[in-house]
């Protein structure tokens, strides 16, 4: 379609996107208008007959023709927001989900009882929203991130210095516990991939543009689990604490690893749904 003929004010555009995306397209039309104007939702509102120049209105049919697509509206904006931070994401990064703040709300609550200064590793870090959030959160706590992709880890890289805590979050590249060496924590924490080959076929649309890196935990889902399970209390100070997040139907299953791998007081933490999302487990001398 010539770019003439589409519409042209903020409220034609945003009508054209409503129409052209169906269910969510009123919501995620302003949006992307919104990042491409430059302008807040509240002020595209508000000013519903400015007209936006050929090259705004060019960029936002592009995006909202990929939105359709299936492409991630994250990825589009740039942006997402986790435990009230905004996180630059991008095809090299699974984006954050609410669901994992359950993660970071449980190991924040943990840090606080324990001895400082505190020593946290994240592993499968991805975008580094963990990381980053609890060095957000507990402010003299020393984080180190781990993830094997290196596109992954320039994007975790940007997102620190952006929230001002790359003085003390390291970022390592490495296969989990590989680029560790000696070094020891209070606490370990990761959101490894966790869903199963059965299930990566019927992800939607949308996610499976996400890296399956990120997303494919083996036949069952859980060979990431039986690693850093396993692995993990060689590189815990003793007493140390493992959580991990799961999906949903994995928790027994996964409580069970930490139980069988010495891990005392293992919990299973739910979300805001009532799933299983969590499991916790304290590791004392080996």
């Amino acid at each position: 379609m010539n770019i003439i003929n589409q519409p042209q004010t903020v409220q034609e555009l945003l009508q054209w996107a409503a129409l052209f995306l169906g269910k969510e397209g009123q919501m995620e039309g302003e949006l992307l208008l919104s990042k491409v104007s430059g302008y807040s939702r509240a002020k595209l509102w508000a000013y519903p007959e400015v007209e936006l120049s050929e090259s705004d209105r060019k960029f936002f049919t592009e995006l909202v023709k990929l939105r359709h697509a299936g492409e991630p509206l994250q990825y589009l904006l740039g942006t997402q927001s986790f435990m009230g931070l905004d996180f630059l994401v991008n095809k090299n990064v699974l984006i954050p989900r609410s669901d994992t703040e359950v993660l970071v709300e449980e190991t924040i609550s943990l840090a606080r009882k324990l001895q400082w200064p505190l020593r946290i590793l994240d592993l499968c870090t991805g975008s580094g929203a963990i990381a980053i959030s609890l060095a957000k959160y507990l402010l003299e706590a020393e984080v180190t991130a781990v993830d094997i992709s290196r596109e992954a880890l320039q994007t975790a890289q940007a997102n620190a210095e952006l929230h001002n805590v790359d003085q003390r979050v390291k970022i390592l590249q490495g296969d989990l516990f590989h680029p560790i060496g000696c070094d020891t924590f209070h606490i370990i924490t990761s959101n490894p991939p966790y869903i199963t080959t059965a299930e990566m076929v019927k992800l939607p649309d949308d996610v499976k543009k996400e890296p399956s890196l990120a997303l494919w935990g083996g036949e069952d889902g859980l060979d990431f689990y039986r690693r850093i399970i396993k692995e993990s209390r060689q590189y815990l100070k003793a007493p140390g604490w493992l959580l991990v997040e799961i999906g949903w139907l994995q928790g027994e299953r996964v409580k069970e690893l930490f139980e069988k791998n010495g891990f005392t007081e293992c919990q299973i933490i739910k979300d805001w749904a009532g799933h299983d999302r969590v499991v916790t487990g304290r590791s004392s001398v080996l």
